[in-house]
């Protein structure tokens, strides 16, 4: 099967044109920082190196990768390490079209999701999307085989029971939240008596979680996916220390948790209701619930 970007899926669906695309890709393209611009921001190399590949560029006449290549500078390490720079501050293709009025977010949004959907069914080494980087997969993940999972576990179709291999395609739905508010209510349900399900627990959330930020941040929604790596830093430091923290400590994780997952989650409905970020932290009292729980994950 033939690799489908998600630019090329936009025009085959009749959402923008080819004109359209190919004018995002020029200004994506335009917006992005040269290699040797990234290398020196990041410090990737020495400054000498930099200056010293500047000099053999300029004597030899070839780019600023080939001269590092030719210096040896140009190690497998600085590969890697420029290409993640320079996905990082590529402007996301979905940002660029709704800035030029050719798509609003919710169509967008929408767009994203089917498209995703489909690439859940595709086989992983065939899957490739460009809005932010060229291979971003819809993850396989292994929930966690748990206890019995109370009232919210019940109110779970079968099909969602957790301790299934399930294929996530990277959606925001109400499936996802129930799954990280029933992860949640069993850490809080087993806090002090067995530490070994709440650690596997906590990293069915961060799996979650992680999964829907690399989704949301091709969206360039920008608080949201804040919001989301904040739970992610959050998530990541009391896994790693679970087994020292006392049940209450763990049951108030838990609580903060579960809040910062329906504010995300109320976010998210407004923007599917075709509002914008700025829109929906216009209320005071939203605006400092956010703040207020940005400070609790980042404390």
């Amino acid at each position: 099967m033939t690799s489908k970007y998600f630019g090329e899926f936009l025009v085959e669906k009749g959402v923008i044109t080819k004109e359209n695309l190919v004018d995002a890709l020029i200004e994506q393209i335009a917006t992005t920082p040269p290699l040797c611009q990234v290398i020196y921001q990041k410090k990737i190399l020495p400054l000498a190196s930099v200056f010293d590949a500047f000099r053999f560029q300029q004597d030899h006449q070839v780019e600023f990768m080939q001269a590092c290549k030719s210096m040896g500078l140009w190690t497998k390490e600085v590969q890697d390490k420029a290409y993640e720079s320079i996905d990082e501050m590529r402007k996301p293709l979905g940002h660029i079209l709704v800035s030029k009025g050719l798509i609003d977010l919710k169509k967008l949004t929408h767009m994203l999701d089917e498209f995703l959907s489909q690439l859940s069914s595709t086989p992983a080494n065939q899957s490739k999307h460009e809005v932010k980087t060229l291979e971003v997969k819809a993850p396989e993940v292994q929930l966690s085989p748990i206890v019995s999972a109370g009232d919210l576990l019940a109110d779970l179709p079968a099909s969602l029971q957790p301790g299934i291999l399930m294929e996530l395609d990277e959606t925001f739905d109400e499936k996802k939240r129930k799954m990280i508010r029933v992860a949640l209510s069993l850490v809080k349900d087993n806090a002090g008596t067995d530490v070994g399900i709440c650690k596997k627990l906590i990293q069915d959330v961060f799996k979650i979680v992680h999964g829907l930020n690399e989704m949301l941040s091709m969206l360039a929604l920008d608080k949201l996916s804040e919001f989301l790596t904040a739970m992610e830093f959050y998530l990541n430091n009391i896994q790693g220390r679970i087994q020292e923290r006392s049940k209450e400590s763990v049951i108030a994780d838990t609580e903060l948790l579960t809040k910062s997952i329906d504010l995300a989650w109320s976010l998210r409905l407004s923007i599917m209701a075709n509002a914008t970020e700025r829109e929906f932290f216009k209320e005071q009292e939203t605006a400092l619930q956010f703040s207020n729980l940005m400070g609790s994950l980042k404390g």
